[in-house]
């Protein structure tokens, strides 16, 4: 018992100093790239990883709604009117590259086609499992491809971030950046206050990712109002992007990699022709309506909202058309996955 002990204690250090490195690297979300790396790596060799309670990680979603509220300025508000209605078709795009990925993925893998396309939907990991017993679909299924997706999003995305090469010299909003240049104290309190109520709300009301989405519908009119929201002291975001790491990585676990190994190599080529489909999506995008290819490479990214928009909070993309796509996405998927899912029948090979 001591030595699982040592050795909890041990990953917990190793993914926080990873964590810490990653930062130090200025990779775009460093923190939740360096601590989901090493919670993996625990996991699938130690079969241990750094503890994060279910409150920690509504904590550290929170945070990062918190943070993004400071990205709604009057300018990004008019580059989110300008975009609106390619926007939307970006939304239904990327949904259609999902279901399309999870149907070929079936067919060629001889998978149950609501496992695989609740495994492949971009709609929130925990939440697609969720749903996975309601409709008759494989859970373990469902969060191998879930998370094996979301892990190739995130490397794929802080690669992108690094490549563009546009990192800002601060990731998070400082108080003296928000309006009416507050006191650090008084930003640091309002946004403290916003994420609190915000996630507590989104948590309660059910909202997808309430705890993340609570904090921004929340702070976006108060941000308006000009009220000073989304500033931080200074590694409080970075110890967030830590906890979203350590649960994404987590979800691996050594015996059930093993007993799933016949699919393993379906998840990464579904998960990689996912990531494809969609760079194609924002390219098109990009070259139809002049919007910069950062913003709706990150946009149309089939990863968490949460994942993606922290690690779009390192580079220059608009955030605002980034939340807007994302956000929308995860709703539609909430609206239609259910109706689609009963419609479609278990495969006779699964």
């Amino acid at each position: 018992m001591r030595s699982r002990t040592r050795r909890v204690v041990a990953v917990s250090l190793a993914s926080l100093l990873a964590a810490g490195l990653a930062e130090l690297a200025h990779l775009p979300a460093g923190a939740l790239l360096g601590s989901m790396l090493v919670s993996i790596a625990a996991s699938l060799t130690l079969s241990v990883h750094a503890p994060l309670p279910r409150g920690g990680l509504l904590v550290a979603q929170s945070v990062l709604g918190g943070a993004l509220c400071s990205s709604f300025t009057p300018e990004a508000w008019s580059a989110l009117a300008d975009n609106w209605a390619v926007s939307l078709a970006a939304v239904v795009g990327v949904v259609a590259v999902a279901q399309g990925v999870a149907l070929v993925c079936a067919r060629l893998g001889h998978l149950d086609p609501r496992t695989a396309t609740l495994g492949l939907m971009p709609g929130g990991a925990s939440a697609m499992v969720a749903l996975s017993d309601e409709l008759g679909a494989d859970a373990r299924l469902v969060t191998l491809f879930q998370y094996v997706r979301l892990c190739i999003v995130i490397l794929v995305a802080v690669a992108v971030g690094r490549w563009a090469g546009d990192t800002p010299e601060v990731a998070v909003a400082r108080a003296a950046d928000l309006p009416g240049s507050p006191s650090p104290l008084w930003a640091w309190l309002t946004t403290a206050a916003v994420s609190a109520v915000g996630g507590v709300l989104g948590h309660y009301l059910k909202l997808p990712a309430g705890a993340f989405l609570g904090p921004v519908l929340l702070g976006i009119p108060l941000t308006a109002m000009g009220l000073p929201v989304g500033a931080w002291p200074p590694g409080v975001l970075a110890l967030g992007l830590w906890a979203l790491g350590v649960r994404v990585g987590s979800q691996f676990d050594a015996s059930a990699a093993r007993e799933l190994k016949r699919v393993a190599h379906v998840a990464l080529a579904a998960s990689v022709a996912m990531v494809l489909g969609c760079l194609l999506l924002a390219w098109g995008w990009s070259a139809a309506a002049g919007v910069d290819l950062i913003t709706t490479y990150f946009a149309t990214s089939p990863g968490g909202a949460d994942s993606v928009l922290a690690i779009a909070l390192g580079t220059r993309a608009t955030l605002s058309v980034v939340l807007a796509v994302q956000v929308g996405r995860v709703l539609l998927i909430f609206l239609v996955a259910p109706t689609l899912l009963r419609r479609l029948s278990p495969s006779r090979d699964a």
